[in-house]
C-alpha cells in the first residue's frame, strides 16, 4: 500500500463533479434560485432553479450583506447552456437526483490507486501498515451541512487522535464504513489539497484531528472515468466506522493506519454514533432558526444514538453578531467554549463561553469579515454529562427593514449559473457581488470595492461614484455587473503565474476572442447589441469586464468603451 505522491494540479474546469470541500460548499450557496436562508433548501430539481432568489432586503444583514454571499453567483437557469458538451451538467451542491446505493465490488477510487484498498474488500483486510503509527476515534460522529441555497450538502466528521511513527501525516484521515464485514465506503479524496490537518468541530480536545467523510459513498460511483461522481448515500442501517489515516514516509510512499471500529446507525434523520444516554436535557428545546442566522450547532445525547450537526445557513455581514446558546445535563456549573472558525484555515475568529445551567444565554461579538466563507462553530471540549445543547451565530439586531431603492438591476432575471467562476473563492466573490447588485445595495458594493481595492472605470472613479444611486443615465452598472457574472463565462489569463486573473466575459481574452459562442454570450446577456458585437470582432471585445485573482479578490470593473 505505497505510492509516491506526485501532487495534483488545480482543476479549472467549469464544474467540479468530485468532492471538493470549499468549492462544493460555495457552489451549494450558488445553485439555489430560492431563498438562500431557507431551512429546507429548494423545491427539488434542476428545472426548479429557474426561480430567482427572492430574499432581497428581508434577509439582508447589512453592510457587505450576509445574503450577498449566500447567492454566490447562483441566480440560475440553465447550467447546461454554459457547460462544455463533453462534461456532465452538474452543479455541486445543487439539486442532483440522489442515486440508489449499489456497491461496485472491486472498485478502487482513483486517489487510492497506490494501495490495496478496494470496495467490497473484507474489513478484516483493512490493516495498519504504517510503522509506529496508531489512530483512535476520539469523539462523536457529527454532520456538517451547508444549507446556503440549493439542495443542502452534508459531510461527516469525527475527532481522532494519532500517535506518530515514521514519516508525517500530510492529509486528513478519512472515515471508512463497513457492514457485515464488507467495506462499503472508502472515504473522500483527501489528497486533492494536502498540507493542513484541521481540528474537529466536536470533541477530542486540543490535539485531536478531524477525520473526514462524505454523504455519497465512494464505493458506488454514479459516473465513471477520471472525474467520477459519488452521489449515492449508504442506505439506512447499522454500520461500523473506522478512522483511516495515510502517513507519508520521507521517500514519498504512503501507507495506512486504521482505528478500531465505532458503531454507527443511519436513519431518516442522518448518521448517529452510539453512546451512553445522558439525562437532564429536557430543559433544552432546539428553537427555529431566526432570519439571518449564519451557523448553528445542535447536539443531542439523550438517547443511545447521538445526533450532532453543524448547519451553515448564511454568511457574515458587517453588523454586530450574537453567539447564543443553551446547554443542559450533568453539572449545572459546567461550561464549554463555542469557537467561530474559518473552514479553510481553522483560524478562530471569535467565540464565547456557554454555561450548562439550562438557561439560554449569549453575548454580542465583533467578528471580522470571512472573505466569502461560511463559518464553522467548533465545540472542542463538551462536558461529558451534557445531554443537549445548541449554539447559534446570528445578527444581534433583528434582520429586516425597508426595501432598497430601484436600480438598473431591479427585476433582473439571470440567464445562467456562473459555474465558470473557476475557483471557490471567485465563486463566492462573484455571488456576493451579484446579490448586492440585484438588491440595489450601494453600501455593499462600495464596501466590497473598498475592501478589495477594486479599480473602477480604469481608475477614473471612486466606489461611491460608480455605485451612486440613482445611476447616471446610460451607465447601468448594477445590471452590467449582474449580467457579466451570471450571463457570461469566465476564462483565466496568465494561468500558472502570480498574475493569473479570472476575466468575465471570456470573449475579452485572447483565447476566446474568435469564439462564436463567447460573442453570443455577451449579446444574450445584453452587454452588447448584435450590431455592436459584429463591429468589435475585428479589433476585439471592448465592452464591460470584471477581473478577479484566483483568491477571489475583485481586481477591476470597467464599463468598456
Amino acid at each position: 500500500m505505497n505510492r509516491h505522491d506526485d501532487g495534483t494540479g488545480q482543476d479549472h474546469g467549469w464544474v467540479d463533479p468530485a468532492e471538493a470541500g470549499l468549492l462544493k460548499q460555495t457552489f451549494g450557496a450558488m445553485a439555489g434560485g430560492i431563498d438562500p436562508a431557507s431551512p429546507t433548501g429548494p423545491a427539488a430539481t434542476l428545472t426548479a432553479m429557474s426561480r430567482r432568489v427572492r430574499r432581497r432586503r428581508t434577509a439582508k444583514l447589512g453592510g457587505i450583506g450576509g445574503g450577498a454571499f449566500a447567492l454566490a453567483g447562483a441566480l440560475v437557469l440553465g447550467a447546461g447552456q454554459l457547460a462544455p458538451p463533453e462534461q456532465e451538467v452538474l452543479l455541486p451542491g445543487a439539486p442532483a437526483s440522489t442515486a440508489e446505493f449499489e456497491l461496485r465490488d472491486g472498485y478502487q477510487p482513483p486517489w487510492l490507486d497506490w494501495s490495496d484498498l478496494t470496495c467490497g474488500m473484507p474489513v478484516a483486510d483493512l490493516e495498519s501498515t504504517a510503522p509506529g503509527w496508531s489512530v483512535e476515534a476520539a469523539g462523536d460522529l457529527y454532520a456538517r451541512t451547508a444549507d446556503l441555497g440549493g439542495e443542502p450538502t452534508t459531510s461527516w466528521g469525527m475527532a481522532s487522535t494519532l500517535h506518530e511513527g515514521q514519516g508525517a501525516l500530510d492529509a486528513a484521515p478519512v472515515l471508512v464504513w463497513s457492514r457485515d464485514g464488507v467495506v462499503l465506503d472508502l472515504g473522500p479524496d483527501v489528497f486533492e489539497a494536502p498540507g493542513r490537518l484541521s481540528a474537529p468541530l466536536l470533541g477530542g480536545g486540543p490535539d485531536a484531528v478531524a477525520a473526514a467523510g462524505s454523504s455519497g459513498s465512494t464505493c458506488a460511483p454514479t459516473s465513471s472515468g477520471a472525474e467520477a461522481t459519488y452521489r449515492a448515500p449508504l442506505p439506512e442501517g447499522d454500520y461500523e466506522v473506522r478512522v483511516v489515516a495515510f502517513p507519508q514516509a520521507a521517500s514519498g510512499d504512503l501507507s495506512t493506519v486504521v482505528s478500531e471500529p465505532v458503531p454507527v446507525r443511519i436513519d431518516a434523520e442522518g448518521a448517529h454514533g452510539r453512546g451512553d444516554p445522558r439525562d437532564g436535557g429536557s430543559a433544552v428545546e432546539f428553537p427555529e432558526p431566526v432570519k439571518g442566522e449564519v451557523s448553528r450547532f445542535e447536539l443531542d445525547r439523550g438517547t443511545e444514538w447521538t445526533a450532532a450537526e453543524l448547519t451553515q445557513r448564511g454568511y457574515l455581514s458587517d453588523t454586530r453578531m450574537l453567539i447564543t446558546g443553551q446547554c443542559a445535563g450533568g453539572d449545572p456549573e459546567a461550561a464549554f467554549e463555542a469557537e467561530l472558525v474559518l473552514p479553510s484555515t481553522g483560524e478562530k475568529i471569535g467565540g464565547t463561553t456557554i454555561s450548562c445551567d439550562g438557561f439560554e444565554a449569549g453575548s454580542a461579538v465583533e467578528v471580522p469579515q470571512s472573505g466569502g466563507e461560511a463559518i464553522d462553530i467548533r465545540l472542542s471540549e463538551v462536558p461529558d454529562g451534557v445531554s443537549r445543547l445548541w449554539v447559534s451565530l446570528q445578527p444581534e439586531a433583528p434582520v429586516g427593514g425597508e426595501a432598497a431603492g430601484e436600480c438598473s438591476a431591479s427585476g433582473f432575471e439571470p440567464e445562467f449559473v456562473p459555474g465558470s467562476s473557476l475557483t471557490g473563492s471567485t465563486a463566492a466573490t462573484a455571488g456576493s457581488i451579484v446579490l448586492a447588485a440585484t438588491d440595489c445595495d450601494t453600501d455593499a458594493l462600495v464596501a466590497f470595492a473598498e475592501d478589495y481595492g477594486t479599480e473602477l472605470m480604469s481608475g477614473a472613479e471612486t466606489p461611491e461614484q460608480t455605485f451612486a444611486l440613482p445611476e447616471e443615465p446610460g451607465t447601468e452598472h448594477y445590471r452590467t455587473l449582474a449580467a457579466l457574472l451570471t450571463g457570461t463565462a469566465a476564462a483565466i489569463v496568465d494561468e500558472g503565474t502570480a498574475d493569473a486573473t479570472v476575466v468575465w466575459p471570456r470573449v475579452a481574452t485572447e483565447e476566446f476572442r474568435d469564439s462564436d459562442e463567447a460573442w453570443a454570450e455577451v449579446v444574450a446577456a445584453g452587454l452588447l447589441s448584435a450590431e455592436e458585437a459584429d463591429a468589435q470582432r475585428a479589433d476585439g471585445y471592448q465592452g464591460p469586464q470584471v477581473g478577479m485573482n484566483l483568491a477571489g479578490d475583485w481586481l477591476y470593473y470597467s464599463a468598456g468603451d
